[in-house]
Parts: C-alpha cells; structure tokens; sequence
C-alpha cells in the first residue's frame, strides 16, 4: 500500500471516530429547576461503555446521587446560578468522549410564620406574622376552617374550638414555591375564680391579688377596705393588685373585699363577691 493510501485510511478511520464522538447524549427532566430539587440526568453513548464520568463546573451546593460514576445520577443544586453538567463516557471502540448540558436553577422561596399568644375560649382572633424570604409573588393562607387569606400579615378568627392546620404557600420566582404547615389548637374553656388570700412582703410568692382568670372578653374588679372606701380598680389590662393604693402607699394588713363584674369569649357573664385576706 502506498503512503498515500495509508495516510488517507488513517483520515477516514479519524473521521469514523469523530462521527462516533457525536453520539453521546445528556438526557433531563427539566433545564430550568429551583434550588433544593432533585434533578436526573441520563447518559447514554454509541459502542460499548466502558466508563461514566459525570462533573459540575461548580462542585459549590451540589450533590450527586448515587455517584459521579453511574450511567444515570441525580444531582441537587442548593444555589442558584447557571450550571454546566458535563458527562464523560469511555468507549470500546471510540475512546473518550464527553456531552454538556446547561442547567438553570432559580432560588426558591421560603416559608415561614409565627402566631400570637393563643388564650383560652372562642371566638379566638390569632395573628400571624408573615417571616417567609425569596417570595416577590405573594401569599395564600389556609387556616383549616375553611378560611383563606391572601393578606402578608393576616388576623383570623377562629369560632370553633378544635386542632387546626394552618397553611401558608410562599410563591417565588419561576414557580419556585414553598409550603409550610403548622398545627394549632383552639380550647373552648373559659373561667373565672377569685384566690381569697396573698402576702405582698416582695418574697416572690403569692406578691399579688389576681383574678384565676382564662379566656375573658371583659374584667371589672373593684377592691373596698373594711370601712367601705375604695382601694383600687381593676380591669382587663390591670389584672392585678399589689397591696398598694393607687397613691402608692402600702395597704395595711387585714380583710379587704372585692366585687367583679366579666364576659367570657363564649359571652358568659359573671357577678362574684367575697373578700381577700392580705398578710404582711
């Protein structure tokens, strides 16, 4: 055989096999996915694989599941960004040869909430204040009631006692959205009952005069001395006497009596008489 002829064989043999380095393919679920998603990919090439080799170009928030070596994988990407998915196969006949693919992972959002203090009694108003990050699309609540909300910050009343699931959806850019379920409970008690001693000697113990007192709507308390004369008022935000007057003067030691007049978040009413003891 002439060079010519060998050199031309050795061009046609080099041409065959760059035809076959053509023929490795990527395939994927999707090319545009949220942080936090299992993406999976699939390899695939012309001859006989011998080996499978799969890279990132940024090894930075991403995992690849089971390995890097095994024909199909599933790679998690925690950060956004653009990324470039390379696999590299080794074939009988055809040596190495390598396919990329371009995916795009777009942040997802995060849900999150708190809720006011829940008291005892129904109707039950609760706020929910709204501490979900990456979420420009808005909000939808499901308060388990049947109640939506589509508010940032929303107020809910609950009129029935039960265990509810509150729902709250934060959507993100590119449908990248997260949900976030929660439990609470609403308890149809509601009470009132008056403690008939305490010792204000600042011991920490039994310091003052309060109502036992659980899911009132309203509270009028008033406290007379033995002769009848005013000592102080209470009320549903002042839910306490401390042994003093309202000048500031230390109440002497002795019986005192006191009348009540509250509702109840379940619009019982309540009239109570009686008399505390205070020991110094």
């Amino acid at each position: 055989m002439s060079i010519k002829n060998i050199f031309g064989a050795i061009l046609f043999i080099c041409f065959f096999q760059t035809l076959q380095a053509a023929s490795v393919t990527i395939t994927t679920t999707k090319d545009t996915v949220c942080t936090g998603a299992d993406v999976k990919f699939k390899g695939s090439g012309v001859g006989t694989i011998t080996k499978y080799q799969w890279a990132v170009d940024s090894t930075n928030g991403v995992t690849i599941l089971p390995n890097d070596t095994t024909q199909n994988v599933i790679v998690n990407f925690t950060k956004p960004g653009t990324y470039t998915v390379t696999l590299y196969v080794t074939r009988n006949p055809g040596g190495l040869d390598s396919s990329k693919k371009i995916i795009t992972v777009i942040q997802s959002a995060t849900a999150l909430f708190a809720t006011s203090s829940i008291t005892t009694g129904v109707p039950q108003s609760v706020s929910f204040t709204n501490g979900s990050i990456n979420a420009p699309n808005g909000y939808v609540w499901n308060f388990g009631d049947n109640g939506t909300s589509v508010q940032t910050n929303p107020l809910h009343t609950f009129v029935t006692a039960a265990a509810y699931t509150v729902t709250l959806i934060a959507y993100g850019n590119h449908w990248c959205n997260d949900t976030l379920s929660s439990p609470l409970i609403v308890v149809d008690t509601a009470g009132l009952t008056m403690p008939n001693v305490f010792t204000p000697n600042g011991d920490g113990i039994n310091d003052v005069f309060a109502p036992n007192a659980h899911g009132l709507k309203t509270l009028d308390c008033t406290i007379y001395d033995r002769w009848g004369a005013k000592v102080i008022d209470m009320d549903i935000n002042l839910e306490y006497w401390d042994g003093y007057t309202t000048s500031g003067m230390a109440c002497t030691a002795g019986t005192y009596f006191y009348t009540v007049t509250a509702t109840d978040l379940n619009g019982k009413s309540y009239n109570l008489k009686g008399f505390i003891q205070l020991i110094r």
